[in-house]
């Protein structure tokens, strides 16, 4: 019995192409049409402005997801960690990416998780912490005037004036979705800059 090595490489193939076509379709087409939760929300989701997107857009641009992740991850550890004033902070949920243009999950934590810093910090704190990273650490106490290196993040002062306030205006947003900074009686605390 002769084999016809090139019908064979060809029906393989074909073969090969309806497989994984029909696995990318199952996978990425169908389930947003069978789940509106994946591309929608119930919930009241932040509308970007344009100084926020431009801040996303610089965001991008200059890599910042290669440092730092968008996502509380179900930890307890995380919670704590990137809390504020002994507050946990909620795992993130899908909902709260609806609006996204640009999805920066990311993998790598070479810098604090950026999912809930809105609101955590001032306009002001970012805009030093931009300009020169390096020290925004503890000073020494027996060195006056002097900061330990405690971020590795290296500086953005080459960037405008105008760019860091529009990356800032982004930061900002970072959490707003799920309002769960309380005060001590449980009270939401609204305190977001605006």
């Amino acid at each position: 019995m002769k084999i016809d090595v090139e019908k064979s490489l060809l029906w393989s193939a074909a073969g090969a192409f309806v497989f994984f076509a029909v696995g990318a379709v199952s996978t990425t087409i169908v389930p947003p049409m069978v789940d509106k939760s994946l591309w929608s929300s119930e919930q009241p989701v932040h509308e970007y402005t344009e100084q926020e997107m431009r801040g996303m857009e610089i965001y991008r641009r200059e890599g910042c997801v290669y440092c730092h992740t968008q996502q509380i991850r179900h930890l307890d550890s995380d919670q704590r960690r990137y809390g504020w004033r002994l507050v946990k902070a909620p795992p993130s949920e899908s909902w709260e990416y609806v609006n996204d243009r640009y999805h920066f999950i990311g993998t790598k934590r070479t810098g604090p998780d950026l999912g809930r810093v809105g609101g955590k910090y001032s306009s002001e704190w970012h805009y030093a912490h931009f300009k020169d990273p390096r020290n925004m650490g503890e000073k020494f106490p027996d060195r006056k005037g002097i900061y330990e290196k405690a971020s590795i993040m290296p500086s953005f002062a080459y960037l405008s004036d105008e760019d860091i306030r529009d990356l800032t205006a982004y930061l900002q947003t970072l959490g707003r979705n799920k309002n769960w900074r309380v005060d001590e009686n449980g009270k939401p605390l609204n305190d977001y800059e605006k």
